[in-house]
């Protein structure tokens, strides 16, 4: 199963990898667009940020007077199309692509060649509505080093998300990551995410990753 998905990352990868000039290009060329400014990229999927316990972005209302630690988020019709950091866009530049039935967003580098290279993709496979997976593939020439992860949507009969089982290795192939299951749990309208996973002690332990404000009261 997840040989099959990371073949169809790292494939994606490679058709991309060459094109961060004709990218720029075609997001140059759009009129129109909405900037926001945040201290962080922008998530493009629900959840992004609490899944991999990480801050969720701080929004400003207006151009920050200070680039640093900037990012400015291009968007047409509220679709995010672009992202890049405002100091330097060779410290990151994100491009996000509709296709049929998935999104992919291409992340982008400069290398120590001063070349703007390919770093990270993200690629959301929806089935119908609702998200069936997410692929993530991350990689490293510079060290020779690739991560992979495939994150498996479960939903209720409502349609809410119910578990995201991940997998995958870091850095190399042999490190396999221990299987993760994400649980969510709703509560007085709002949601509580648990995180179940094997420990180094070997013991299975689930814990509470995030609530939600209304879930809290």
């Amino acid at each position: 199963m997840i040989e099959k998905e990371y073949e169809m990352i790292v494939k994606i990868y490679e058709e991309y990898s060459s094109s961060y000039n004709m990218l720029h290009q075609q997001v140059e060329d759009v009129e129109n667009e909405t900037i926001i400014w945040s201290n962080s990229y922008l998530e493009i999927h629900p959840y992004q940020y609490e899944l991999d316990q990480l801050p969720k972005p701080k929004i400003y209302k207006k151009e920050p007077k200070s680039k640093e630690g900037i990012i400015v988020n291009k968007l047409k019709n509220n679709e995010l199309y672009f992202s890049y950091n405002a100091e330097n866009k060779g410290w990151g530049s994100s491009f996000i692509i509709n296709e049929a039935e998935k999104k992919i967003c291409l992340r982008f580098l400069s290398n120590r060649a001063g070349e703007m290279v390919l770093s990270q993709v993200h690629c959301i496979i929806y089935e119908g509505s609702v998200i069936e997976k997410i692929l993530f593939y991350k990689r490293d020439d510079d060290r020779n080093k690739e991560t992979f992860m495939v994150d498996r949507y479960s939903y209720n009969d409502n349609l809410t998300a119910h578990t995201i089982i991940r997998d995958g290795f870091f850095e190399e192939k042999i490190r396999i990551l221990s299987t993760r299951t994400f649980r969510f749990e709703y509560v007085d309208g709002g949601v509580r995410i648990y995180s179940k996973q094997l420990k180094k002690n070997l013991k299975v332990v689930e814990d509470l990753l995030y609530t939600s404000r209304k879930a809290k009261k």
